[in-house]
């Protein structure tokens, strides 16, 4: 739905806050504006460091000076770190009932936090979605998986789906434990394919590319093979067989990441990856609700 606004309240634009403008609360937000999604008008920054709230007030966003005023917000997405959630919760919980009518669609982008958890701290408030976008969404080129809770309404999925396709493509899923095995994927995906690229930037400057040179052939490189996986229906042994002839240059270099268990060793990282969801989720605490 991209260069429409379909995140709509009848005529009106449904107003968001987002706490939190940090690098992904910034990319998902900003992203989604030049999507045309949404207006720069109908949003509303929370965030306790100033330069944040500044940077957001530099490109004409509203900024809210208390947690209180995201209290005006339909949809409300919790976009600080982890460490951060559960005193944004316990304070967030404590605006909810300060203010019974605010009912709004609460989206936690927070890596580990269960729906369990969020819906405990808030006081058993359950319109709330979890997702994990990553960093591309700053670029509209994210991939998004998200999660709903059992009271979540066809309205509200297609308000999440739209924000996070504005910023490239969204997937959902029903089971929960699989957003830690997404985490370890998509959330920290960005990282694996940019330390590749810089290791091919280190060996073309090493061979007399210019660095220049070097890092735009690495990053279309990267585009155009991410393009391709997209649109084709070959499997990716298939895509590797085309480009690997035998005999020749690629075939040589893979021979090498095999002999090396390059494979293994990536595997063994994202696996990491996604355990370490798994303990951060296991681990986070959770505030008492205040009677």
């Amino acid at each position: 739905m991209k260069g429409a606004n379909p995140v709509k309240k009848s005529d009106e634009k449904l107003k968001i806050g987002i706490i939190g403008y940090g690098r992904m609360g910034s990319s998902l937000i900003d992203g989604a504006i030049r999507s045309g999604l949404i207006s720069p008008d109908s949003v509303l920054i929370y965030d306790t460091d100033a330069k944040r709230s500044e940077l957001a007030r530099e490109k004409s966003l509203k900024t809210a000076s208390s947690l209180e005023e995201i209290a005006s917000c339909d949809v409300v997405i919790l976009a600080v770190k982890p460490k951060d959630m559960p005193q944004l919760l316990e304070n967030l919980g404590t605006v909810m009932r300060a203010y019974p009518t605010f009912k709004p669609l609460v989206v936690s982008i927070a890596a580990g936090v269960r729906l369990s958890t969020l819906q405990s701290a808030l006081g058993g408030y359950s319109r709330i979605v979890r997702a994990m976008p990553n960093i591309a969404a700053s670029v509209n080129e994210s991939a998004s998986v998200f999660v709903p809770s059992n009271k979540i309404t066809d309205e509200d999925l297609v308000v999440v789906k739209s924000i996070l396709d504005s910023v490239g493509l969204a997937f959902m899923v029903r089971d929960e434990s699989l957003l830690d095995v997404v985490t370890g994927i998509v959330g920290s995906g960005p990282a694996y394919f940019f330390l590749l690229m810089k290791i091919m930037e280190e060996i073309g400057i090493k061979y007399g590319l210019s660095r220049d040179l070097v890092r735009r052939m690495v990053a279309q490189t990267c585009k155009g093979s991410g393009k391709m996986a997209l649109i084709s229906k070959e499997s990716f042994e298939q895509l590797i067989s085309a480009v690997a002839s035998p005999g020749g240059t690629t075939e040589e270099a893979l021979k090498i990441m095999d002999s090396k268990g390059l494979a293994e060793i990536i595997s063994q990282a994202i696996s990491a990856a996604i355990e370490k969801s798994r303990k951060m989720a296991s681990s986070a605490s959770t505030p008492a609700p205040r009677t």
